[in-house]
């Protein structure tokens, strides 16, 4: 009686897409809990199961900020680099949506990028929120530095040019100037000795 070995079955591509959406759904929930203090014989920094307390819904930009802090704090920086994503997070979180807008043309750009490329790993309700604000940010951007390009070639001098000179000086830059007046140009024939 011979028994047959087990066989070993190769690992399938499943339990690992599993386990990244579960650690992505735990940080969720971590992230998006309350923290409060509890007081036994010290004081505890603890953290509050939503499903125990009622609370009030979280706005969108709360729930667009713990999305994105949950996707970054475990996407793999060695697949791709999210730097820009990184920022476009720490100004959300900072300042909102106002502060983003605020952020370089090139910065909102790639962070467009980064975020539509996190999409494709694993979509989401609020991602696709996220997508079409920095969408709708990054046209107000390429305006706002369309715009900015043109009043620089408009710009003016603010303080005319002004010299002292003495009457020889003025008549001698007067001689100069006249050989590169265009032909068929008056030249008005004033006091001048010429």
């Amino acid at each position: 009686m011979s028994a047959k070995p087990p066989t070993r079955q190769a690992p399938t591509a499943a339990p690992a897409a599993t386990a990244r959406r579960g650690s992505l759904r735990w940080v969720r929930d971590v992230l998006g809990r309350s923290i409060r203090l509890e007081r036994k014989n010290q004081v505890h920094v603890a953290l509050v199961d939503p499903r125990g307390v009622a609370e009030e819904p979280m706005s969108l930009l709360m729930q667009q900020r713990a999305d994105l802090g949950a996707r970054l704090l475990v996407h793999d920086q060695a697949t791709q680099i999210v730097r820009n994503l990184f920022i476009v997070h720490d100004e959300l979180r900072a300042n909102g949506w106002p502060g983003v807008e605020n952020l370089p043309l090139k910065v909102i750009s790639r962070g467009l990028s980064e975020a539509e490329i996190l999409a494709v790993d694993e979509a989401s309700d609020v991602l696709a929120t996220i997508i079409a604000t920095l969408r709708e940010v990054k046209v107000a951007a390429e305006a706002r530095a369309a715009r900015e390009a043109l009043e620089a070639d408009w710009e003016v001098p603010q303080v005319p040019e002004v010299s002292d000179t003495n009457f020889d000086e003025y008549e001698l830059m007067e001689r100069s100037w006249a050989g590169t007046v265009p032909a068929g140009l008056d030249i008005p024939r004033g006091n001048s000795r010429m």
